[in-house]
């Protein structure tokens, strides 16, 4: 029919042939009379149009380039990009300062040529038993059933880098004492050790980070050394140094997040029970890439990893804390008490969850009985010195000379507490006791002393109990209405009995 036009398919054979070199007759009579001599022609002409048209833009087009792509510092922009800086923002920025001509679209064609824009990566590979990376992430709230309050926990994920194998617990935090014990079920889960450990520079784990010679914490140096393995942590804000644990986090969160979001726990151990169970489906998924189960590599593996040692390791925290005048120091808002001679010194302590050991230069000093009620005193009173050479020391005498110029009643009651057989069991109450002078007043701790002497009760409480109670009445008294003289059935200060 006149006026169609040809299909795609003869049109590229017309265009074939006439690049071939055929003439207009021959590519005419190669179409068996289905063409006609004028309709090659036509196309033919079409074909020479568009390859002028193409000839032209091309020319235009290198002139263009030559005019500024040669001006742009094309390496600054890939470190630019490579840093994080979208193309976009650098275009607008040189288009802004009539450095480039030329709309995002031709900038980005020109970038593509001139520099190549993604940073090289490296496949790290790792011999079994190698190395075993950690880290921490925001877990899953909780439900107390109890109080109706909403409990956050974190997540613990150490993976074996040669298999990818898993292991997660959920924690109430990431304090010392969870993340160690962490350590010590996950050791337990994989039945092994790696050569090195490769935590994140949280403080449970690295005390004074550094590129270099990172400081690590001592509980989990402790650990470490018991484990016999190394401690390598990554570089401060460099995921990369881990990116097997991170990736390993992404996919598992963005997995099993998802299946239990229509669920509601109401205690840690059912929520680790639910992570136990869908932690061993992860584990026997296949790996996209290695085309087997992070399982089925872990039996490879396990073979290679260090044995654990006989003795299971007792988790101890650690921390540093002074001998303070009155034979104690603080430790988890409790007070335990450490021989006198070492008054003033900075003690280490290892605390597990039962007991508490003090150490001067690694040497054990105390033992003690861990205590979960806080400002709780526990003390050894062989620690203390004895009761002649407590009271003739200088501060004691110091604190009831104090007390002597609060009053008599005051000096007594401190001079009781110090005629103990253990003068420095009371000698923080003692300053806490003279120190209610500048809290209040003078008169008002003497009045309260006269009360505790008269009762023989000499705590803290009783005392600052008697003296709220004056000060309430005083107050009281200052704000009751006065007697009207002109009305005596009307209740008065006055007359009242």
């Amino acid at each position: 029919m006149a006026g169609n036009r040809l299909n795609m398919h003869r049109r590229n054979e017309i265009k074939r042939l006439w690049t071939l070199g055929f003439t207009r007759r021959q590519i005419a009579r190669a179409s068996n009379g289905k063409v006609h001599r004028n309709t090659v022609n036509k196309y033919v002409k079409e074909f020479e149009e568009e390859k002028l048209q193409t000839l032209q833009e091309n020319i235009s087009s290198t002139s263009q380039e030559s005019n500024w792509t040669n001006d742009v510092d094309w390496e600054n922009i890939r470190s630019e990009h490579l840093r994080g800086v979208p193309l976009n923002i650098l275009h607008q920025e040189l288009f802004e300062a009539n450095k480039v001509p030329v709309q995002y679209a031709g900038f980005w064609k020109q970038a593509q040529k001139k520099i190549d824009l993604s940073e090289a990566t490296m496949v790290r590979i790792f011999k079994p038993a190698e190395r075993m990376e950690i880290d921490y992430t925001d877990g899953i709230e909780i439900l107390d059933p109890a109080t109706g309050e909403i409990k956050k926990t974190q997540l613990f994920v150490g993976v074996l880098c040669h298999s990818r194998y898993a292991f997660a617990e959920f924690t109430w935090t990431q304090s010392s004492s969870d993340f160690l014990q962490s350590h010590v079920n996950m050791f337990n889960y994989f039945g092994g050790t790696t050569q090195v450990l490769s935590p994140d520079n949280l403080k449970s784990a690295v005390t004074k980070t550094h590129r270099y010679d990172p400081v690590i914490n001592q509980g989990y140096a402790k650990l470490a050394a018991h484990y016999e393995v190394a401690v390598v942590p990554a570089r401060v804000k460099t995921p990369k140094d881990k990116a097997i644990v991170e990736r390993s986090i992404q996919i598992f969160q963005k997995w099993f997040f998802m299946v239990v979001r229509h669920k509601t726990f109401t205690s840690l151990l059912e929520l680790n029970k639910c992570l136990r169970e869908h932690l061993e489906k992860f584990n026997n998924k296949k790996h996209r890439i290695f085309r087997m189960t992070r399982k089925e590599m872990f039996e490879q593996e396990r073979a290679s990893l260090k044995a654990l040692p006989q003795d299971q390791y007792k988790v101890a925290t650690y921390s540093r804390a002074t001998l303070s005048r009155d034979c104690h120091l603080v430790f988890e808002y409790n007070f335990y008490s450490a021989p006198y001679w070492l008054r003033g010194k900075e003690l280490d302590i290892w605390a597990t969850s039962t007991t508490v050991e003090v150490y001067h230069e690694g040497e054990r000093v105390a033992l003690h009985t861990r205590h979960r009620v806080k400002s709780l005193f526990v003390t050894d009173t062989s620690h203390y010195p004895s009761q002649q050479q407590a009271y003739a020391e200088e501060d004691v005498q110091k604190l009831i000379v104090r007390a002597a110029c609060v009053g008599p009643e005051t000096e007594k009651l401190v001079r009781a507490l110090f005629e103990s057989p253990y003068p420095f069991q009371f000698f923080r109450r003692s300053q806490g006791i003279v120190g209610l002078a500048n809290k209040y007043n003078k008169e008002l701790l003497e009045l309260a002393s006269k009360e505790a002497n008269r009762f023989n009760n000499r705590s803290m409480k009783y005392l600052e109990r008697v003296i709220k109670a004056r000060v309430g009445l005083y107050n009281k008294q200052e704000n009751e209405i006065k007697n009207r003289s002109e009305n005596q059935f009307l209740r008065g200060i006055n007359n009242i009995h």
